[in-house]
């Protein structure tokens, strides 16, 4: 008991030699009381994990501000914002302009491609055309002066025939070739990654034609060979038989001619035909894709440049 009467002395005589500050209790209960009162919400922490101090002027954003350092900044941002309105403004007008011709007016519709290939097609007729009169001409002549009473003149006359045949085959050969790489480059030429589908049909059907039409001569030609060989090959070969088969031959050769050109004509009017029912949508909307494609990337760079300026 005497113990616990000792112990409570000494507590009383210590706090009375050692009094508590009153400003310190008071500066300690305002330290508490402000630091509850903040928000800490919009707070944010360097890389090293350390709260950042946060600093608000509202001078450094007002108009009226006179702070040099707010000037400066509103300068820049002016600047800034009017370069990248340009460039946007720019970008749009020619996306305006690039699509301003579609859908309803593309480069090459399939209605003008007959126009378009019409050069080329004229010139391959010509040329079949006059291969066809320069080899019918040379027959006929030919088989006017067969004279099977004189051997060195008629086999001359015959070699002469078999010659011919030859070189109006060469020469039609070479008039196809020409026409296919005339045609397909110029078709090459306007070839885009917008109407790829499009030209391959056109060089595909034009050159199933060609080959059609060309296999199909090789055949006639080749029939009116071994006939004139029979002929020939005789005793007595019947020059009217042979000549009746050669003006035949000539006159179908004619006819033939034409209707290869007709029948290419009538394939380009078969693919217009094909677009008027809707196939084409494809076409225009493959045009439509790629300006699109080509202004996104665009207009991603711009973005990201607009990124990196407010960074």
């Amino acid at each position: 008991m005497n113990l616990r009467f000792v112990t409570l002395a000494l507590v009383f005589a210590t706090t009375t030699a050692f009094p508590l500050n009153d400003e310190i209790s008071r500066e300690a209960w305002s330290l508490q009381r402000d630091n509850q009162a903040t928000d800490k919400k919009m707070s944010a922490k360097d890389s090293n994990g350390v709260w950042k101090n946060q600093v608000v002027s509202s001078d450094l954003y007002s108009q009226d501000s006179h702070n040099p350092m707010a000037a400066e900044l509103r300068r820049k941002l002016s600047m800034e914002s009017e370069r990248l309105r340009a460039r946007l403004k720019q970008e749009l007008s020619e996306l305006r302009e690039r699509l301003s011709p579609y859908p309803s007016h593309p480069k090459h519709t399939m209605a003008n491609i007959k126009e378009f290939l019409t050069p080329f097609t004229k010139q391959l007729q010509t040329a079949l055309q006059s291969n066809t009169q320069e080899l019918c001409e040379k027959l006929s002549l030919n088989l006017q002066d067969l004279n099977p009473e004189e051997a060195t003149l008629y086999q001359e006359a015959v070699q002469r025939i078999t010659l011919a045949l030859d070189e109006s085959h060469q020469k039609r050969t070479a008039a196809f070739e020409d026409f296919k790489t005339k045609a397909f480059e110029a078709v090459e030429e306007e070839r885009d990654s917008s109407g790829k589908e499009l030209w391959e049909e056109v060089t595909a059907r034009l050159g199933q034609e060609v080959c059609t039409f060309s296999l199909e001569v090789q055949g006639k030609v080749a029939a009116l060979k071994i006939a004139l060989a029979g002929h020939l090959a005789s005793a007595q070969p019947p020059r009217d038989v042979m000549t009746s088969k050669v003006d035949q031959f000539c006159q179908n050769s004619s006819a033939r001619n034409q209707q290869f050109i007709s029948n290419l004509d009538q394939q380009m009017i078969a693919l217009q035909e094909n677009q008027s029912h809707g196939e084409s949508a494809g076409f225009h909307q493959t045009n439509i894709e790629s300006i699109q494609e080509d202004f996104s990337t665009r207009l991603t760079a711009l973005l990201q440049d607009i990124v990196h300026t407010l960074n």
